[in-house]
């Protein structure tokens, strides 16, 4: 599992004269390894506010349904690495919101977190590494500013396929009498690799400095076809490198939201899902993300169970808290390696 810590346990005085004797005049140790999962919560109150009075004893942590000892526990803000993703294969109404937001996108992260860009639609792209001048994130943003709408996918002009006026049934036009060779086509293919996305940036962050606090915000529609990765192979590698998805999700319906791909990558990695379609509400949750992400509990404990065998094994991890009517958001497991 992913971080590990090692304990050294030193020999006596007696031993290393012994072996000092015996020719072995080197430094040695014997090291056993111990796995300390670390798990950041955040915990919420009615009207999603963001509840930050609650101390150790208030939270219980189970893994695999098993009680464990937390040892550490902290409550300090951490400092971000941040990737974000622009879904750029949004409707042109959509993305010229988006658009609109970056310069408070930009100014959503402080001058101690570090933020990367990345653009998404058919392809991935990188538009800025690492940085934590917030005037070239800010010069990223507005280069994105720039991009226009997919007109194959969104065509723009009156005279497409579906504004021919005619009878319809079952949802097809019908040819009229005397009219021959009217081609009907249908609507183009729309390719949206999110989890391609997701995954680039979860390489990316893999290799950041272990002290910062890694997360993913993706701005998208959540439509994802065409990937190479699957949900499930992005997720593991999410949960293998500690790092949370935060998303804000446009052309959702009430209904849609509940089964959103969003909440289902915020959910297993314990970041946070919003849904808006207004420019101001858009960027209230650029800043909402930013401050749940570095303000959270983090709980560490000692695994009490081994894994069997040679190959890893995902271990469920549980998060109770003594108060009633608080909601808690957490990684919902990791994987433990042997």
């Amino acid at each position: 599992m992913h971080p590990r810590a090692r304990k050294t346990i030193k020999l006596s005085v007696l031993t290393l004269l012994l072996l000092v004797l015996s020719g072995y005049a080197q430094d040695f140790q014997i090291r056993t390894r111990v796995d300390l999962v670390v798990v950041p919560v955040t915990v919420k109150g009615s009207g999603d506010r963001l509840i930050t009075d609650l101390t150790r004893d208030d939270f219980v942590v189970y893994e695999d349904g098993r009680k464990q000892t937390i040892t550490n526990f902290t409550t300090d803000p951490v400092r971000l690495s941040a990737a974000v993703l622009v879904d750029t294969g949004l409707t042109p109404g959509s993305l010229s919101k988006v658009q609109q937001t970056f310069p408070t996108l930009a100014g959503a992260f402080s001058d101690f977190d570090e933020v990367a860009v990345y653009r998404f639609d058919k392809f991935v792209a990188k538009v800025l590494d690492f940085s934590r001048d917030s005037a070239v994130v800010e010069t990223a943003m507005k280069t994105l500013r720039e991009v226009q709408p997919d007109t194959d996918t969104y065509p723009t002009s009156s005279r497409g396929p579906f504004s021919t006026p005619g009878p319809v049934i079952n949802g097809a036009p019908v040819i009229p009498p005397g009219q021959i060779g009217v081609i009907v086509t249908s609507p183009p293919k729309k390719t949206k690799v999110l989890n391609d996305a997701i995954f680039a940036a979860a390489s990316d962050l893999a290799k950041r400095d272990r002290e910062r606090r890694k997360i993913v915000l993706v701005i998208t529609d959540g439509s994802t076809t065409g990937s190479d990765h699957s949900f499930d192979e992005t997720v593991r590698r999410l949960l293998d490198t500690g790092i949370q998805v935060y998303a804000i999700g446009l052309e959702q319906t009430f209904f849609t939201r509940k089964f959103s791909i969003l909440d289902d990558y915020a959910k297993t990695t314990g970041g946070d899902a919003y849904f808006a379609n207004s420019v101001p509400n858009i960027e209230k949750f650029y800043a909402r993300a930013a401050e749940q992400a570095r303000n959270q509990y983090v709980l560490g404990y000692i695994s009490n169970n081994e894994v069997p065998g040679t190959t890893p094994k995902f271990r469920d991890i549980q998060v109770r808290l003594a108060r009633a009517g608080l909601e808690t958001r957490h990684r919902k497991g990791y994987y433990q390696y042997p």
